[in-house]
């Protein structure tokens, strides 16, 4: 029995090159509208985000709060739209997640035993279907609260392949975000693109200094992770000749792929004595020094900012720029309304909008551009850390005497961090003084002195003092304070056991 289309001719005998055109047409047009509609419908997603519209299940932390639907058709019918909204203690729970991350720089496996440490405080999320459900918290789950970035106040979609790729994350680029803050944030902007960026640093370390569980582990590294080569990786302990040294040796898991470390050292190493000697030094002088507020003003003073205040200009007039092109597009598209498609002054605008929009492009990538320089350039004290030194006890330290988990313990509460620079033999140490973890610092810093307690020779004289007792009280209510200060010291010289092997 032959099949024909509607429209097809029919011929039982003869040529067949109508038929068969007139078949390929009406396939050709079957499959437009398949497009046509799929693209319809995920521009109608697109609006739906971009006007601040939740789509699924909200994320946990959040509830949906239903509103009348826009359009009065299908608001008679019942139809709504909801918007997110903070759930209780569910919303509590994200933001501190996000502290521990971000103020102790928690791993994902500690956060979620702290969590499961007290279940009422911290209730476990819940999956769809419910017969996932473990009653615990988990790493995958504390890995996507700190990845959604619903939880900054925006509406985003497309973040992950739905029908492909079994639900990989798409380029960020793919992203389709609301232009402004929709819900109330749990996570600062701020915040949540510092989590980002050392999530790939901290990606593959473990939490604490407990030695490895392999069976060949003999000992563990005083500061494990807290030293940087200058190529961007952590250095590794190494133990040769009854000494410790911190190496950093790409080849080792690059092997035939020299290009991911063009113009390194073939290895890079630094004695752990050395490392020590520079470190005590700089707790003892900048941080528990009687003279340590002196020495952070003198810093601040003698710091190099223009060429942060030359990019911040440049960022005002690229502001400016867009703010006038934006304006000027305005003007074009209320001109071409007027317009029919065929009339060469309609022609004309179209070719000035696209050249305003290459201009906006660039100017957009300008403005990324001096935020990665933003980004790259190390933070540097301000004003608000003397006050939070004040807060702290004013101590004379032996560090390189004290026991290693006591060490540990206050590198790890102020996030201690070493970088190696490869033209000279100085690094740079710094550290963070949250607001909230002071009486902690400090109580680890008494458990040190009380162990060690009697003084170090060092360039700063003075007396110890009752280590619980400040000179003065900590804000913390204030809102200066809702950030860790990061407080890098000036370059030090780390002297003999520095090296750089060559190629």
């Amino acid at each position: 029995m032959c099949r024909c289309s509607q429209n097809e001719p029919i011929k039982l005998d003869g040529g067949r090159a109508q038929q068969i055109l007139q078949r390929r047409i009406n396939q050709s047009v079957a499959e437009y509208e398949v497009f046509n509609a799929l693209e319809l419908s995920r521009g109608g997603l697109c609006t739906h985000v971009r006007e601040g519209w939740n789509i699924g299940k909200p994320p946990y932390g959040y509830t949906s709060k239903r509103y009348r639907h826009p359009n009065p058709m299908k608001a008679e019918r019942g139809a709504t739209k909801t918007r997110l909204e903070p759930d209780g203690l569910h919303a509590q729970t994200v933001t501190q997640i996000a502290q521990w991350r971000y103020h102790e720089n928690l791993g994902y496996s500690t956060i979620a035993d702290r969590l499961n440490a007290d279940p009422d405080r911290y209730p476990p999320p819940v999956p769809p279907g419910e017969r996932r459900a473990r009653g615990a918290w988990g790493k995958s789950a504390v890995c996507e609260i700190l990845r959604n970035p619903k939880y900054t106040g925006y509406q985003v979609f497309n973040r992950r392949a739905s029908r492909s790729r079994r639900g990989a994350y798409n380029d960020p680029a793919l992203w389709v975000w609301s232009p402004e803050l929709v819900h109330e944030p749990l996570i600062p902007q701020w915040m949540f693109d510092e989590l980002n960026a050392r999530r790939q640093a901290k990606r593959g370390s473990r939490d604490g200094n407990e030695p490895n569980t392999h069976p060949a582990t003999r000992r563990t590294y005083l500061l494990r992770g807290m030293v940087h080569c200058p190529c961007g990786r952590r250095l590794y302990g190494q133990q040769r000749h009854h000494a410790t040294y911190y190496v950093c040796w790409p080849r080792g898991n690059n092997r035939g792929r020299p290009e991911t470390y063009p113009g390194h050292p073939k290895t890079l190493y630094i004695g752990e004595a050395a490392l020590l000697d520079a470190v005590s030094a700089f707790y003892g002088d900048r941080v528990f020094g009687p003279h340590r507020r002196e020495l952070l003003t003198a810093e601040i003073a003698s710091a190099d900012d223009r060429a942060t205040r030359e990019r911040e200009a440049e960022r005002e007039r690229l502001q400016r720029s867009l703010t006038d092109l934006d304006r000027r597009q305005a003007n074009v598209l209320r001109q071409a309304q007027d317009c029919e498609p065929g009339d060469p002054f309609a022609q004309g605008l179209r070719r000035t909008y696209n050249e305003l929009e290459e201009q906006r492009k660039t100017a957009l990538a300008k403005i990324a551009d001096l935020d990665e320089a933003d980004a790259a350039e190390p933070a540097r004290p301000t004003a608000d850390a003397a006050e939070l030194l004040d807060a702290l006890p004013y101590l004379v330290l032996n560090l390189t005497d004290a026991p290693e988990p006591l060490q540990r313990r206050l590198y790890e509460i102020t996030q201690l961090t070493v970088r190696l620079h490869t033209d000279s033999d100085h690094a740079t140490i710094s550290i963070r003084l949250p607001a909230d973890q002071l009486p902690a610092i400090t109580a680890a810093a008494a458990g040190i002195h009380q162990q060690t307690h009697r003084p170090v020779t060092s360039k700063v004289t003075g007396r110890s003092v009752d280590p619980v007792r400040a000179p003065c009280r900590v804000r913390t209510d204030d809102p200066r304070f809702t950030r860790a200060v990061l407080w890098p010291a000036e370059l030090r010289r780390l002297g003999p056991g520095v090296g750089w092997l060559g190629p």
